[in-house]
Order: structure tokens, then C-alpha cells, then sequence
């Protein structure tokens, strides 16, 4: 049985299945260089919820959630339960979402932060 590589995993809501948010969050980890496993979650917990189980979950302890709200969420999985290294929304604009997308592979990658303007 092959063994996948380590990813940053992304849980986000089905509402989001095949959408430019969903892409250019993969997008950003990828310019990154590192992976993303985008996870359908069928539930309507917060961003923050889903983002702890995804880096519970991630051999690089790494996760992204998207709400069915729109929010997003960049955790660690060492950090305290509630709390987020990053929060956005999808409001913010694609640009801005990319970017979260980034901080996430930047985080894995050990490097600072890009700002979110």
C-alpha cells in the first residue's frame, strides 16, 4: 500500500465543494510547496472547530477549516483549544484568501507570516 506525503488538511462544509475559495486555499498551501487534503465535513460547526480537527488529523499538525458561513480558520494542533493563529472570511476577497492559504504552508515551512491586508 503506498503512503500519501504529509499535508496541511483543509475540513471545510460541502456547501464549498468545487469553489474558487476551496481552490485558492489549495492554491496558496501549493505555492508553499506544501500539500493540501481537502475533507468534505458534513456538519455546521465554526471555522475554529473544523480547523482543530483538521490539524488533529495532519501528520504536520497543520489545519484549515471553512464554515458553511464563510469563516475561515488557521490553527495549529498544539495551540489552546480555542483559539486560532489566523481567522478570515471569505468576504475578504480572493487575494486575501490565497494568502491564508499561504500562511498555512508558511507555518508547516517555519517562515514568517505574509500580512493579510
Amino acid at each position: 500500500m503506498p503512503l500519501s506525503s504529509p499535508s496541511v488538511n483543509l475540513f471545510y462544509h460541502p456547501c464549498w465543494q468545487d469553489s474558487r475559495v476551496l481552490d485558492e486555499l489549495c492554491w496558496g498551501l501549493e505555492e508553499q510547496g506544501v500539500p493540501c487534503r481537502a475533507i468534505s465535513c458534513d456538519d455546521s460547526t465554526s471555522a475554529l472547530a473544523l480547523s482543530r480537527r483538521a490539524a488533529k488529523s495532519s501528520a504536520l499538525r497543520v489545519g484549515l477549516g471553512l464554515s458553511v458561513s464563510g469563516e475561515i480558520a488557521l490553527t495549529h494542533a498544539q495551540l489552546p483549544e480555542d483559539r486560532a493563529l489566523i481567522c478570515g472570511h471569505i468576504a475578504a476577497g480572493i487575494e486575501q484568501i490565497r494568502t491564508l492559504g499561504a500562511n498555512a504552508g508558511q507555518l508547516v515551512n517555519v517562515l514568517p507570516f505574509s500580512e493579510i491586508t
